[in-house]
């Protein structure tokens, strides 16, 4: 019995001493694990266009390095983009006549309707598994949820989306660096394309007519999905990781 007594005693004193440790009266005893040694990496400009002339990097090749794809960040330092609806291919590679032909001969108006499939399917998904959630199931239907998702990019990749206009483009030479070690060298080329808003939604309308919405619920998703793709800049790639980024930030 006093054998128990003690365990108890010394578990009883463990729990205080760790419940004391969270209280802000308590001291730290100046001990601290060594501080993880993080390898970080900066992104170095080499070359761009018109470089060698002392031309500088526009604004607008900042925002998009940066992620920021959004129509509010690109009409604030392009101007002539006000009003239309914008999208953006970007190329990545080693070769700059590679990632320029890439972007320059891209079918656009194909690959707008790539992305925005896409954009759609996720947003579908999310909406579907969430409204599940909320009603407190437990699952959601995978059947019903891919049946839809497959009818939305099955309208929208089925349509091209013609009078897109190319309104600027430029390209960047980088490597990456980490103390004295340089790698991923790489050049990067941006195309920025325009299109009249009312256009791009008359031509979205036709794109999703033949979505279903037999029902108050449907109807909800459809005009969700409308939204969703009306407004947000939409942006395509060569590098698979680098779409599922630009589709994500579409989705926000």
């Amino acid at each position: 019995m006093k054998k128990l007594l003690a365990i108890a005693s010394a578990l009883s004193l463990a729990a205080s001493l760790l419940s004391c440790g969270t209280t802000k009266t308590v001291e730290g005893s100046g001990i601290k694990a060594d501080a993880p040694k993080v390898k970080t990496a900066k992104t170095v400009l080499d070359e761009w266009q018109g470089s060698e002339l002392g031309g500088e990097i526009p604004q607008w090749v900042v925002e998009l390095a940066n992620g920021n794809y959004g129509e509010a960040a690109l009409s604030r330092v392009m101007p002539d983009i006000k009003g239309k609806k914008t999208f953006v291919t970007i190329g990545y590679g080693d070769n700059l006549d590679f990632v320029r032909q890439w972007t320059d001969l891209v079918d656009v108006e194909t690959e707008v309707a790539s992305t925005l499939s896409r954009v759609a399917a996720k947003a579908v998904e999310a909406e579907m598994n969430g409204k599940g959630a909320k009603e407190g199931q437990k699952t959601v239907d995978p059947t019903k949820t891919e049946q839809t998702m497959k009818m939305y990019r099955t309208s929208l990749t089925s349509v091209r989306f013609s009078g897109l206009e190319k309104t600027a483009q430029f390209w960047t030479l980088s490597h990456k660096e980490s103390g004295k070690e340089q790698y991923d060298s790489k050049y990067s080329y941006y195309a920025v394309w325009t299109i009249d808003k009312a256009l791009f939604e008359t031509q979205l309308k036709t794109a999703m007519s033949n979505i279903d919405e037999t029902s108050t619920e449907e109807k909800a998703l459809k005009e969700m999905v409308r939204e969703k793709l009306a407004n947000q800049l939409s942006v395509q790639t060569n590098n698979d990781a680098e779409n599922e980024k630009a589709d994500a930030a579409a989705l926000n």
